[in-house]
């Protein structure tokens, strides 16, 4: 099956939340997630915390990237997005794109809203895209992320060791991977 483009008016449903294309009236949320030591600590590859002028230019060259596909995570109903989550570097060549998600406000981390979130787009990237793989990088240390990935069907695949330093020292990066004959959509 031959990769569609992705549609931009398009909003997820899922039991609890709702993806929703992202509004840029939600820029200064996101730079306070991405300027987060605590979320970046978790989540980022680059050497600090985001200033709100990178994540305000993130997600301008995410609105015209014909290779990422973004979306802000909602509570069903809500107004004000808990997180983002993207399918990042898509290959139509390939079949396949990266993951990438955070839940900013840690009232709402734990509660099963950002594995929602992760299993609607698998089926939005499977389903409706006609990707083959998804595959993503968390570090070692994120072990409530690494549980949640594997509930998914996320697989290990292999390891970039000692790539990222933190204040206790080196970690690994896990590889991991879902595919699409591997997926069990949930009911």
């Amino acid at each position: 099956m031959a990769v569609r483009l992705h549609d931009n008016s398009r909003k997820l449903e899922g039991e609890r939340i709702e993806l929703r294309r992202h509004v840029r009236e939600n820029y200064p949320l996101y730079a306070q997630w991405y300027g987060s030591p605590e979320i970046w600590h978790l989540t980022s590859w680059a050497p600090s915390p985001l200033s709100r002028s990178a994540v305000e230019r993130l997600f301008e060259d995410r609105e015209l990237s014909r290779t990422d596909d973004s979306f802000a995570i909602h509570i069903r109903g809500d107004d004000e997005p808990i997180g983002v989550i993207s399918l990042m570097n898509m290959s139509e060549a390939n079949e396949s794109a990266e993951l990438s998600v955070i839940v900013g406000p840690r009232d709402d981390r734990h509660r099963g809203y950002g594995t929602e979130a992760i299993d609607r787009l698998l089926r939005y990237a499977f389903e409706d895209l006609g990707l083959n793989r998804i595959g993503l990088s968390v570090f070692d240390f994120n072990e409530q992320a690494i549980s949640a990935y594997d509930k998914l069907g996320f697989v290990e695949e292999g390891r970039f060791r000692q790539a990222i330093m933190r204040s206790t020292g080196f970690h690994d990066a896990i590889l991991m991977s879902v595919l699409k004959s591997e997926w069990e959509p949930s009911s």
